[in-house]
């Protein structure tokens, strides 16, 4: 029992203190970003949409996913865990809005990577009005693709979680670090061509510097524009990264050793590393 009330304590105060201190950065970054980029000189720009689109729905998520539990921590009541009509609407909700979210960051990836690239045809789908569809498309994607949370998850007894039944999380498992797992590596692939091709551009140019310097100023600021908004899109897939490759992992061990034999140890420490994979 010390064990376990040592990780419950431990995961108490990483929430009381660690996660409202994510919590108000978070406010504050995805405030900031709305307000730069929904400036004029950003706002015609199609990678600004996805900025947009991951700036509001991570404040979703912060609003609908991380308040509740720092509520739940200081008043000792979990709603989510006596009510199944909240449990299944959260665990949705949440799902749907981080989904969206990641798929707006490997949306940028791309958009950059159609900017930088050498073919007309692809350079076409970087515009704002593609953009705008391609969002659409990924919350529409992400309001079907999880319906079955709202099916299988629920109130569990008698542990008293909100969450699937054993089957079902194994099944969750793997979707999970499948689900997880396709934008993370759609952000690094087209991140990487994205850099090539920046890098491929600037030999061009440089080969074409014969104009005169009003020709070559102009393109040269978009450039500066261009690259800026490519290093935020490089810094939120860092960001992802980080703070998302745990996940899959976790999904994967939890998969293989569903029908292994736990002891409570183990089964709380399971639970604490699915808390810190989250």
């Amino acid at each position: 029992m010390m064990l376990i009330e040592s990780l419950d304590l431990t995961e108490v105060i990483l929430t009381r203190c660690i996660l409202a201190i994510c919590m108000i950065l978070g406010i504050i970054g995805c405030l900031f970003n709305l307000m730069i980029f929904c400036q004029k000189k950003f706002r015609s720009n199609s990678c600004s949409v996805h900025f947009i689109t991951t700036s509001i729905f991570n404040l979703l998520v912060i609003l609908c996913g991380i308040i509740p539990e720092l509520l739940a921590s200081y008043q000792n009541y979990d709603i989510a865990l006596y009510s199944s009509t909240f449990c299944k609407a959260k665990s949705y909700i949440i799902h749907v809005f981080l989904m969206i979210s990641r798929s707006s960051v490997a949306l940028a990836c791309i958009d950059r990577f159609a900017l930088c690239s050498p073919n007309a045809n692809i350079r076409r789908l970087n515009q704002r009005h593609i953009s705008i569809l391609l969002v659409i498309m990924a919350c529409v994607l992400w309001l079907i693709v999880p319906i079955h949370v709202l099916v299988y998850v629920d109130i569990q007894i008698p542990n008293r979680r909100c969450g699937g039944s054993s089957t079902y999380l194994i099944i969750y498992s793997i979707y999970a670090a499948i689900v997880t797992s396709i934008p993370l590596v759609i952000m690094i692939i087209y991140s990487f061509l994205a850099v090539r091709n920046v890098q491929l551009t600037f030999v061009r140019i440089q080969a074409t510097t014969i104009n005169t310097n009003e020709n070559i100023n102009r393109p040269t600021r978009v450039q500066k524009r261009d690259i800026q908004l490519m290093t935020i899109v490089i810094s939120e897939v860092i960001v992802y990264y980080i703070s998302t490759v745990s996940f899959p992992i976790y999904s994967i061990y939890l998969a293989i050793t569903s029908d292994i034999s736990k002891t409570t140890n183990r089964l709380a420490i399971e639970s604490f590393m699915r808390y810190l994979a989250l």
